[in-house]
């Protein structure tokens, strides 16, 4: 088997620094008047990995991740692909490049099914005239589709025919999840996705995330949630003064040794070998 085929196998196997990079950001700054929420960012995300990305208020990660997402355009600085240069100038040509996001206020339409949620805006019309001609949809086929999807992730529903209200919020955020993890090609993005949710749907959604990983999309997981960063990420991106102060290997930090990297009480160059990640 050669090394390309081991790790579309199983790219989770390899060890950390043999992956390859997926996206990066290098030098990313985004000034708002005379505001700098980010100055000179980077960023570093491979394959097969969990990179969760914590920060203070003001740090600057929901910055970098708007300019990740296509959400926003940097002033300055390079975005790149799987090596490539990328550039985004709105969620939509992020989406086309193969990457996801699933916001923390579950973007779902409530009174719509499930399938019809899953495809929102992708809808597949009929491969016939009344498709080409009328818009007609298959709703066959998007229902398939998205049983499919939601056992592949493993997400206990009854019917897909059911309108999203009638979910739990646990529920709700795993049809948000199965949605990007439908389409991603490349990148899955969560922002918050358990802030809303108890402990029980919590912990669900932490399942679906390491489901994501493990079907082959790395995950960027925006979190104020310690215990939950500590429990799933591969690594810990820590955002300080819009840029990348560190990135910690959570197996060998302790929760409030990060913190202390994450406020300003232990200055970059004081961190321990050990506790940095590559």
């Amino acid at each position: 088997m050669s090394p390309m085929t081991e790790l579309e196998a199983n790219p989770h196997s390899l060890t950390q620094d043999a992956r390859p990079l997926v996206l990066q950001a290098k030098g990313i700054v985004k000034r708002y008047g005379q505001v700098t929420a980010l100055d000179g960012a980077d960023f570093e995300l491979r394959a097969g990995e969990i990179m969760a990305v914590i920060g203070d208020n003001g740090a600057g990660k929901s910055s970098l991740i708007k300019a990740l997402s296509g959400a926003i355009e940097p002033d300055s600085g390079e975005i790149l692909l799987d090596g490539q240069a990328v550039q985004f100038k709105s969620p939509i040509d992020a989406r086309r490049a193969g990457i996801e996001t699933v916001y923390q206020d579950l973007a779902v339409a409530p009174a719509m099914t499930i399938a019809e949620n899953l495809f929102l805006g992708r809808e597949i019309r009929r491969d016939n005239l009344l498709g080409h001609w009328f818009g007609a949809l298959d709703k066959k086929r998007m229902l398939k589709d998205s049983i499919a999807y939601m056992q592949e992730l493993k997400i206990g529903i009854r019917s897909m025919s059911q309108a999203v209200e009638t979910l739990s919020g646990g529920q709700r955020q795993g049809v948000a999840v199965a949605r990007a993890a439908a389409f991603a090609r490349h990148v899955v993005i969560m922002d918050e996705p358990t802030a809303a949710l108890g402990v029980k749907e919590g912990n669900m959604v932490l399942e679906l995330i390491r489901n994501v990983r493990d079907r082959g999309l790395p995950v960027v997981l925006i979190s104020h949630n310690m215990p939950h960063v500590f429990e799933i990420a591969d690594r810990i991106h820590v955002a300080r003064l819009g840029r990348r102060a560190a990135i910690l290997n959570p197996k060998a930090i302790t929760m409030s040794d990060a913190v202390a990297v994450m406020t300003g009480a232990m200055k970059p160059e004081d961190i321990p070998a050990h506790w940095l990640a590559n």
